[in-house]
């Protein structure tokens, strides 16, 4: 049961199911490196792209990681 503004209509339609299989064939095409590094009290995650690491997130249980500044996403990651 769907408790929605949106007409039925709009939601189940054909066009629905098109969309489903072409993300999947575009998810299938564009596989993308991912990987994590630790840090002293979390994890970066990263996407790789030719030979840098960019940051997509971080999680961490200190506060002060969020706001660093090198952790930023879309920054690099200085990997060594």
């Amino acid at each position: 049961m769907l408790y929605t503004v949106t007409p039925l209509e709009r939601i189940y339609t054909d066009r629905t199911k098109s969309n489903i299989q072409s993300k999947e064939k575009e998810e299938k095409s564009t596989e993308v490196e991912r990987c994590s590094f630790d840090v002293e009290r979390g994890k970066i995650y990263t996407r790789k792209e030719g030979k840098d690491y960019i940051i997509e997130g971080i999680q961490s249980t200190d506060m002060e990681d969020y706001l660093n500044p090198l952790y930023s996403p879309g920054n690099n990651f200085p990997c060594n």
